[in-house]
């Protein structure tokens, strides 16, 4: 991501100071100013606004899992696609951290969108992903454990995005268990997490970035501040096998109104998924 689409830099945690270590700081394409990080009043630019951050933790690589192949009937959907599904787009890619590619097909049975896994090892698993008001959802990959130079690529996740009223969507990330059972990601209750994209202010999306070699995913959200301007708030996130964990939320920052608070607040934001409103 060029530094003209940068969004908002999270902290040490998405400056190269993650790995050397730094005061913290964030970075909402803003000019340059200092002092207590509860709320700052920023331009609208690609320079870097400093402010104290709290302290976030650098999402850990989540390590693939065991090589061993659960038996047939172990994981949902292990025999495959059931018969009158009604079957949708299928992508390719490495799921599971073999660095060979595997099969992800989404479909709808009975009106419920689903998610299939087929491995290149041969095993077959399947998750209802009952996101958003059609029968489908569509899929893409995110490299969400991206590591530059890593001696074995981590697995991608799969992103299922629903479709709700015009100028929203919901969506969702899928990994493999450590059973090799394709599911949607939960939270510690083991509620299925879902994110919400809206275009509509008060504005809600996803922000990918590239920083110290690792790539980190926040959500973000952008509320009227009651003076033309906007009070955004991003919360660094990570994942252990299908399990979402969040830092804390960085302080609010407040930023003018201006043509670009949608796209970069309100939209997929330097994502490997391209925005979804223009």
């Amino acid at each position: 991501m060029t530094s003209t689409r940068r969004l908002l830099t999270v902290g040490c945690t998405l400056l190269l100071a993650v790995a050397a270590g730094c005061s913290s700081s964030q970075t909402l394409g803003a000019t340059t100013t200092s002092g207590p990080a509860t709320s700052s009043t920023v331009a609208e630019s690609t320079t870097t606004t400093s402010t104290t951050a709290p302290a976030t933790t650098a999402p850990a690589t989540t390590a693939a899992p065991a090589t061993t192949v659960p038996s047939n009937g172990s994981c949902a959907g292990s025999s495959g696609i059931p018969t009158g599904a009604d079957v949708g787009a299928s992508i390719s890619g490495d799921i599971d951290g073999d660095l060979v590619d595997d099969t992800v097909t989404e479909y709808s049975l009975a009106g419920v969108p689903h998610v299939h896994a087929t491995l290149a090892s041969g095993g077959q698993s399947d998750a209802e992903v009952a996101i958003g008001f059609a029968d489908h959802v569509s899929i893409s990959f995110e490299d969400f454990d991206y590591s530059l130079g890593a001696p074995t690529k981590p697995p991608v996740a799969v992103l299922a995005i629903g479709a709700t009223k015009a100028g929203t969507a919901v969506y969702t990330f899928l990994t493999l268990t450590t059973q090799y059972c394709i599911q949607p990601w939960h939270d510690g209750a083991g509620t299925m997490w879902v994110g919400r994209i809206s275009a509509e202010g008060p504005y809600e999306g996803l922000s990918c970035e590239i920083a110290a070699g690792s790539r980190y995913y926040a959500v973000n959200s952008a509320e009227p501040d009651g003076a033309g301007g906007w009070n955004v708030t991003q919360t660094v996130f990570r994942h252990n096998f299908t399990l979402i964990q969040f830092n804390a939320p960085l302080p609010v920052v407040n930023v003018p109104d201006g043509p670009t608070v949608q796209h970069q607040y309100g939209d997929f934001f330097g994502c490997d998924h391209p925005p979804l409103f223009p």
